[in-house]
Parts: C-alpha cells; sequence; structure tokens
C-alpha cells in the first residue's frame, strides 16, 4: 500500500502487501457539569426550574438518573433557577435535588419520543422542620453524589467559585480556551477544594500538552474527592499519553470503578491494553466503548480495525473501516481509508 494515514504505523500482514495501521489520537476528555452517561443519541428534553419556599432560585447542581438509578447527567441551574438536559433518548428518568437545609427531591420524568419528547420538572425545595445531617451541596463526578442519603457529607462549595467555574465552562464551550483556564483558575483561588474545577482545568492543560501540570491538577482532584471517576480517567489518559501504560491501566480502572458507564474509560483502557500488545483484553474494552457511546466515540472503531490488522482478521477490520467512514465522511484520513479498504478487498 503506497498511501498512509498520518502518524501510522507499518505493520505486514501474512500472504499479501503492507497494510498500515490507522492514526488514532485518544483525545476524548471527560469534562464535568454536563451529561455524562452515554447513551444512544435522541433529541429528548429534561428541563424545569428550581425554586425554594420563598420563591428563591438558588445556584444548585441538579441530577439526571435514568432507569436503573443510572447517572444521566449533572447541571447547574442559572441565575433563574432553570436547568436542562438535551439529546436524551426515549425512557423513564429522574430528577435529583439536595439543598443544605431542605428536603431532597427526586421527580420521575417519562419521555417518549414520539408523544411527549420533552417533559418539564419544576422543583420545589421545602424545608427540614428538624435539624438534618444531609450532605451540603453536592458535586458531579462522586459515586455517591446520585444517593440521597450518602454515607458522608460531600464539601460546600464558595457559590462564587461555581459562578467562575460555570464561566470557565461557557469560555470553553465558545473555544476561549485561555480564557476558561483563568476562569477555573480564579475559582481555585476562591476555593482550592473545588475538584470539579480542578478537573476541567487538567482537560485543558492535556488538551495543550502539559501532562506535568494536567497530571498534578487530576492528581489534587482525586486527593479531595476519592470517588471522583472522571478524574481517574483523566489521570490514566494523562499518563497514557506519557507512555506510562501500566500505572494507566491502574488509574483507568479505577475510574471505571466509580464510573461503570464512561465510555471514555474503556477506550482509554482498551487503547492502553493495545499499546501493550495484549489484544485479547483490548477488544471488548474498544467494543464497549463503541457500544456505549457510538456518536462520540467512533475512534474506538478506528482502534479495533488497528487490532483486527494486527490479528490478521481483514474482514473484521474492513467492517470497523466502512462503519467509521459512515459515521465520519469528511474526516481528515478518509482518503487513505479508503484505500485501505480497496487493499483489503482486493487481498
Amino acid at each position: 500500500m503506497n498511501e498512509s494515514t498520518r502518524g501510522a504505523r507499518a505493520g505486514e500482514p501474512r500472504g499479501g502487501g503492507l497494510f498500515r495501521f490507522v492514526s488514532v489520537v485518544p483525545a476524548v476528555l471527560v469534562w464535568l457539569s454536563f451529561t455524562t452517561a452515554s447513551f444512544a443519541q435522541s433529541n429528548g428534553i429534561v428541563t424545569g426550574r428550581v425554586t425554594d419556599s420563598r420563591g428563591h432560585a438558588p445556584t444548585l447542581l441538579v441530577h439526571l438518573l435514568a432507569e436503573g438509578d443510572l447517572p444521566a447527567g449533572d447541571v447547574y441551574t442559572d441565575s433563574d433557577g432553570f436547568y436542562m438536559f438535551q439529546g436524551l433518548p426515549g425512557g423513564a428518568y429522574y430528577v435529583v435535588v439536595e439543598a443544605e437545609g431542605c428536603k431532597p427531591v427526586r421527580q420521575s420524568a417519562m419521555l417518549d419520543m414520539q408523544i411527549q419528547p420533552k417533559v418539564t420538572v419544576n422543583v420545589f425545595l421545602e424545608p427540614l422542620t428538624k435539624p438534618s445531617s444531609l450532605p451540603g451541596q453536592i458535586i458531579a463526578g462522586s459515586a455517591s453524589s446520585h444517593e440521597l442519603n450518602a454515607k458522608r457529607p460531600s464539601p460546600r462549595f464558595d457559590p462564587k467559585a461555581i459562578r467562575e467555574y460555570e464561566r470557565g465552562n461557557k469560555a470553553r464551550q465558545k473555544g476561549d480556551a485561555q480564557a476558561a483556564l483563568a476562569r477555573y483558575q480564579k475559582a481555585l483561588q476562591m476555593d482550592p477544594d473545588f475538584y470539579p474545577a480542578l478537573n476541567n482545568l487538567g482537560t485543558l492543560l492535556e488538551q495543550q500538552g502539559r501532562h506535568a501540570q494536567a497530571e498534578e491538577a487530576f492528581s489534587k482532584a482525586i486527593g479531595i474527592n476519592p470517588d471522583d471517576g472522571e478524574a481517574y480517567i483523566n489521570l490514566g489518559h494523562v499518563l497514557y499519553e506519557e507512555g506510562q501504560y501500566r500505572a494507566a491501566i491502574g488509574r483507568l480502572e479505577q475510574g471505571l470503578k466509580r464510573s461503570p458507564q464512561s465510555a471514555a474509560g474503556y477506550f482509554f483502557l482498551g487503547s492502553t491494553y493495545f499499546k501493550l500488545q495484549d489484544l485479547e483484553k483490548a477488544e471488548p474494552l474498544l467494543q464497549k466503548a463503541s457500544q456505549l457511546d457510538p456518536a462520540h466515540l467512533s475512534a474506538a472503531r478506528l482502534q479495533l480495525a488497528n487490532l483486527y490488522l494486527k490479528r490478521h482478521d481483514y474482514p473484521a477490520a474492513r467492517v470497523q473501516l466502512q462503519d467509521y467512514l459512515r459515521a465520519n465522511p469528511s474526516d481528515p484520513q478518509a482518503p487513505a481509508i479508503k484505500k485501505m479498504l480497496a487493499d483489503l478487498q482486493a487481498n
């Protein structure tokens, strides 16, 4: 094969010409404060407003649970108390809100893509009549954050730090990485233990290739909240990029124990085993990543194609490459992938 993909590594199959592996960059990072569960792509919406007994709209974290109490998302209310979860498939959901001094709330929402694709769930917080040991404000990333009776209290965060954090998220969504960095750093100056800001700060640093600083941010987040599965997964990604594959496996496995629906976690772990030439372990992990989030982790198909090429299973590699092209027709590697498919067919 004369034409290769960018950054590809060569591998020679039995009884044929030279094929090259497709370049796969595991650049998926886990951000906090938006939908974290991995479901089939859809257009359902759960929205509403949170107010207290005085009609005020406090800034609070709203949890969305899918059937079986699987975490389906976490968002903050805006300054007027409104929240929204988008891109949801049909099914049963629960909106969960906890606030200091108020009774915990758990309200159901049923999405039907044909009849009711949008559901409004307004939450009214009632004050407790007796002192309670309920946790304070809870942030996404903790396994206990989706339980109304957490075994240990979660930390309370400075409201000003939360506002800076949300401004950082908005700047990131607009593509202004420097403004986002500044906002996260300011949030951490206000509240050094605000681990969601550490996580998002680390993801930006990692995207800029500042591995050591990203590793430090994720390690701090884990030290503050040992239940934060996303921070373990992101730290595993940093170790992967540094070539510390054995260390990466440990962190990724710890992350998946805490966030068992993380498609990114399975992708990184599968890619790490692939780097270590352990194809038996890599294959089911990459398949799981692709199944959990086919829309956003199509790169898992490329990695599976590489795995099947290395195993000389060309029909299986061809299926993965074809599926990838259907999902990413404008990919820069598309011409090289098409050439590879033609060579695979010829052989």
